[in-house]
């Protein structure tokens, strides 16, 4: 016999990915799943936790739990139109122009051999490690001097 939280789970994973909760869709908060479902707390914490691992949903502290885009096809992020050619929208966390996608690899590559990956793996500063921050302007010259970034 099945575990209960695995229906739930079951049942949310079907609705995803037949289309029933597109991809940005808010899901019932933690104690709201729990009254509706009548399943404890720590088992709806459980529920989102496997959808998570799943890759369905995504999960932000203070904002809730959120259905993620699972249909994109092979090499594309979010639907995006480009703002202008000479700006650089840093809105978006994806490599947008041709030949970044490579770079990034390129770039893991070089993190994972240099032997210092646990320090990546670790919540990091919010604004960022001041020695990493002064190299960014620095790094967008390098690549592209006619760019300039958005405003937010």
């Amino acid at each position: 016999m099945k575990a209960r939280y695995k229906s739930i789970v079951d049942r949310f994973a079907d609705s995803i990915r037949n289309g029933g909760l597109p991809a940005g869709t808010r899901l019932p908060t933690h104690r709201t799943l729990s009254a509706q479902e009548h399943i404890s707390l720590a088992t709806a914490t459980r529920v989102y936790s496997e959808l998570e691992a799943m890759g369905l949903v995504s999960g932000e502290t203070g904002r809730g739990t959120f259905v993620r885009e699972i249909a994109l096809p092979y090499g594309h992020g979010i639907d995006q139109h480009a703002v202008a050619t000479d700006v650089l929208d840093l809105n978006f966390n994806y490599p947008s122009l041709p030949g970044q996608g490579e770079s990034l690899r390129e770039a893991l590559r070089q993190v994972a051999v240099s032997g210092d990956i646990e320090s990546h793996l670790r919540y990091q500063p919010h604004a960022g490690r001041m020695t990493e921050g002064k190299f960014s302007p620095i790094i967008l010259r390098i690549q592209n001097s006619s760019l300039k970034p958005t405003m937010w």
